[in-house]
């Protein structure tokens, strides 16, 4: 069972850590949104995200998530200054650990937030409004990447509307980074699982039982990291691969990876 630490008090305030048992969030105030965090030794950016999450402009209750992954850096220090719960999941991964976070989360909305994406004030509200749509199971903001060379510009333009267009002519995909979604959708079809291409494979699923849109009224700021580690190829290939996988044989996309020096991210697990 995963370990889980409470704070009390208000943000952002250091609060006191101790660890509890489940069964003792019950005495925490009833949220209508939680925001879960994954995390692993995401000390350089974890701050400016949670600051953006603590400061929402919104009267709407909401409880704040860190689900690590066993991180060693200084990331759970900055964690104690912002959050409700902090949960140490047994299972390290991107897709394990937002589902860690989302099976102790007690909001009727489920906002799952990378640790290096930061958030307009008015997000929480925005997400509110957007659920009045009763047929809305799930969706996502586009993005901006915060620094901007030009091959995150490169990226970041023609990824948004690669997203947009899936969201007008296909299914949309919702970039796990920062995705919203009811959570007895969630829960119905089983979550975020640990496999590669998880935020992909995740929105393939969602989408079976309600609608599911991209939204490019409202934008995110997030890193350009997968682009550094990846370069412009593989960060674009990321988001069409699944779709290649549907139309060709999969041993064809390996040779296509090789041949342009792009990792198959099938093999991609592990928190990025």
């Amino acid at each position: 069972m995963a370990a889980l630490l409470q704070k009390s008090g208000g943000r952002p305030n250091k609060p006191n850590i101790h660890i509890i048992s489940i069964a003792m969030k019950t005495s925490i105030m009833h949220p209508e949104v939680s925001v879960i965090v994954p995390t692993l030794d995401e000390e350089r950016y974890l701050e400016r995200t949670l600051a953006s999450i603590a400061t929402q402009n919104t009267n709407t209750p909401y409880e704040l998530i860190i689900a690590d992954g066993a991180s060693t850096d200084g990331g759970m220090s900055i964690a104690e200054r912002y959050t409700d719960v902090i949960i140490q999941c047994e299972e390290k991964g991107i897709g394990a650990g937002r589902h860690c976070g989302a099976k102790h989360a007690r909001g009727r909305y489920l906002m799952f937030i990378d640790a290096d994406t930061i958030l307009p004030c008015y997000y929480i509200a925005w997400l509110c409004d957007r659920f009045t749509d009763t047929d809305l199971v799930a969706f996502s903001a586009a993005f901006r990447f915060s620094e901007q060379s030009q091959s995150a510009k490169l990226a970041e333009k023609v990824t948004n509307q690669y997203l947009t267009m899936r969201d007008k002519v296909l299914e949309p995909t919702l970039p796990g980074f920062n995705t919203c979604v009811r959570k007895d959708a969630y829960f119905e079809i089983g979550g975020y699982r640990n496999v590669p291409l998880e935020d992909v494979e995740f929105s393939r699923r969602i989408s079976q039982i309600g609608k599911t849109r991209y939204f490019n009224d409202v934008v995110v700021i997030t890193s350009p990291r997968r682009l550094d580690g990846m370069g412009l190829l593989g960060t674009l290939y990321y988001y069409t691969q699944l779709d290649l996988g549907r139309a060709i044989d999969g041993s064809m996309i390996d040779k296509m990876s090789k041949k342009l020096g792009i990792a198959d991210l099938r093999d991609y697990v592990g928190i990025r």
